[in-house]
């Protein structure tokens, strides 16, 4: 049995109790109002930073102004009284979008990471038309696969040409493409509306990528002159008619396109004639 004395003591804790329980649930529901859910709250009443997120979200961080919501829906944030503290989706781009902005750049398709035209070394020139060298290989490939899949229509056509002394003959695409790079200038300068030929430069510079490394080339029936002079009609006919072609620009397009390294006076040789045909297609252009 409690004695007197002891009964005294228990029953202001017990009061105590009751009321602190009744002051927490005074807290948690406002009387005379409904309750606010934490979205509400946060567009209406200004909470601190972004609050818990739905089903994916992440939690968020305590605003400046303010306690964070309890939480937000669907990954809403709500706004601090004072300033916004910082938010769940900003915290999450490292890791999302692929850390450092340095990082998050498209990769270069390239060895090393880098580009072949990006290589030191490469002659400061003006390339115009044969700045698609620097094109991913698959577009250089594809231009190489159209022309050799037009190749058996186009390089067995047969031209109706003149000399200059007025001499009507006749070639085929495939026989001009044999030719001497200085004769093919001839002809193509003497003959331009009359002339069949390669004009643009992703596919010439595809088929200077398969013909500079053996002489050998995949278009049926030519037999190239030599390799400098086949890849010299290519180069010539890819270059921009108003652009010289120059030994800094054959050690440009030779090297963007990985190509095997020439020699000073094969260089020297190759410019001079692709220079010819570049020539000689803006005279015949006019």
């Amino acid at each position: 049995m409690m004695s007197k004395e002891h009964e005294r003591t228990a029953r202001p804790s017990v009061a105590i109790s009751f009321a602190i329980a009744i002051a927490a649930a005074l807290t948690l529901v406002p009387l005379g109002g409904p309750i606010v859910t934490s979205h509400a709250w946060a567009q209406t009443e200004g909470g601190g930073g972004k609050g818990q997120q739905g089903n994916t979200g992440t939690r968020g961080h305590t605003g400046q102004g303010g306690p964070g919501t309890s939480q937000g829906r669907s990954g809403e944030a709500g706004s601090g009284a004072g300033q916004r503290g910082p938010s769940a989706d900003s915290d999450a781009k490292g890791p999302r979008f692929g850390g450092s902005p340095e990082s998050r750049k498209p990769g270069e398709s390239t060895q090393g990471g880098r580009p072949v035209w990006a290589k030191e070394g490469i002659p400061e020139v003006e390339l115009g038309r044969l700045s698609v060298a620097r094109s991913p290989a698959s577009v250089l490939q594809h231009a190489y696969d159209e022309t050799i899949s037009n190749w058996t229509t186009l390089g067995s056509t047969v031209l109706t040409l003149k000399k200059a002394d007025g001499t009507v003959y006749t070639l085929t695409v495939a026989q001009l493409y044999s030719l001497p790079a200085d004769q093919f200038a001839q002809v193509v300068e003497l003959n331009y509306e009359a002339v069949t030929r390669i004009d643009s430069p992703l596919e010439n510079l595809a088929l200077l990528k398969d013909v500079a490394p053996d002489g050998t080339i995949a278009l049926t029936a030519v037999t190239p002159a030599s390799t400098i002079d086949l890849a010299a009609i290519f180069l010539g006919s890819a270059s921009d008619k108003e652009i010289p072609v120059t030994a800094d620009t054959v050690t440009a397009v030779y090297t963007i396109l990985g190509l095997p390294a020439l020699t000073e006076a094969q260089t020297a040789d190759l410019a001079a004639k692709a220079d010819y045909v570049r020539l000689a297609i803006l005279t015949g252009h006019g």
